[in-house]
């Protein structure tokens, strides 16, 4: 089911074009990790899908609806956080939660029960009669998460949320945003630090200068820029007869061998993966572990800006 598609959205500053018809879709419970250096374009983008600012040109839909149209009745569905938010800190952290969900209309009757599954979904029901003012720049952020949760929107947007955040936090950060995804939120989480991004990523957009230069679902654009998938397979033991098969096999090709772990290259989709898995299984060997390397999003990064590049751009 698509939730969010956006149709040659533009934004100009006089003569300066920010966003520069930007097209994508996105469906329910996928994650797109919008990339880019600082100044891309990646805040304007995101302000105007949460309709806060109005775009020179084309639209985006949320639920089938126009959000230049029916933007005030959509911002109920929408939840954005900028990278710097304020918070009342002489509130407790359930009263902050309280007073954001009779902010943006939420039944009465439910408030209670919703600020119990926010406080419980970011991890902080022990600091529900804290002051926000107590709370470390983590937990700050992980409640700025939990005022957007509270309304239960449809669509999150995210912009640089872990910044300055410490490796414990953006963990605990990035493990809450999984939570959301697998309940069926749609995210949209920018970062020009890729490492922040990496790991629940279903799809990556990289802008530069306005310009969407890739969008894509995270394994697809790396097997399109690698031409192959990177695989792992473990054997109990006869590590040669596993190579063997391996190299038979029309759409594999072994790599490296170390320690009874093969490094196969493979071409194709999932279907020749669980073929040659199947095939080893066959031959009668022992496999003990079958994986696909996951995309690291600076590789790919890195990748796509070495394709992107102009001979005259890289004199």
């Amino acid at each position: 089911m698509k939730i969010l598609e956006v149709n040659n959205i533009r934004k100009e500053f006089g003569t300066l074009v920010a966003v520069n018809d930007v097209c994508f879709s996105l469906e329910k419970g996928q994650v797109l990790g919008l990339i880019g250096p600082n100044g891309a374009g990646k805040t304007t983008l995101l302000r105007m899908l949460a309709t806060l600012l109005a775009p020179t040109d084309g639209n985006a839909q949320l639920l089938g609806c126009d959000l230049k149209k029916a933007y005030l009745d959509m911002r109920k569905h929408i939840a954005f956080l900028p990278d710097f938010f304020n918070l009342y800190n002489d509130l407790t952290l359930a009263e902050c939660l309280q007073f954001f969900a009779y902010a943006y209309d939420v039944e009465p009757a439910l408030i209670p029960a919703r600020v119990d599954s926010t406080l419980n979904c970011i991890g902080l029901e022990g600091k529900r009669n804290d002051f926000v003012r107590h709370l470390s720049r983590g937990m700050v952020q992980r409640l700025g998460v939990g005022v957007l949760l509270v309304r239960d929107p449809d669509l999150f947007l995210l912009d640089e949320p872990a910044s300055g955040l410490d490796p414990t936090a953006r963990i605990q950060l990035r493990q809450i945003l999984k939570t959301l995804s697998a309940e069926g939120k749609t995210i949209i989480i920018s970062s020009h630090i890729l490492t922040e991004l990496s790991g629940f990523c279903s799809h990556i957009a990289i802008m530069n200068e306005g310009n969407l230069v890739l969008f894509g679902a995270v394994d697809q654009i790396q097997q399109e820029i690698s031409g192959c998938r990177k695989v792992f397979v473990s054997v109990l033991d006869d590590c040669q007869s596993a190579v063997a098969v391996i190299d038979q096999f029309p759409n594999a090709q072994t790599i490296a061998v170390a320690d009874n772990t093969i490094t196969v290259h493979v071409t194709g989709g999932l279907h020749e993966l669980a073929e040659l898995n199947t095939r080893l299984v066959q031959k009668g060997l022992k496999v003990t572990g079958f994986s696909e390397k996951t995309a690291d999003l600076e590789d790919l990064f890195m990748k796509i800006s070495a394709k992107n590049q102009t001979p005259d751009s890289r004199k």
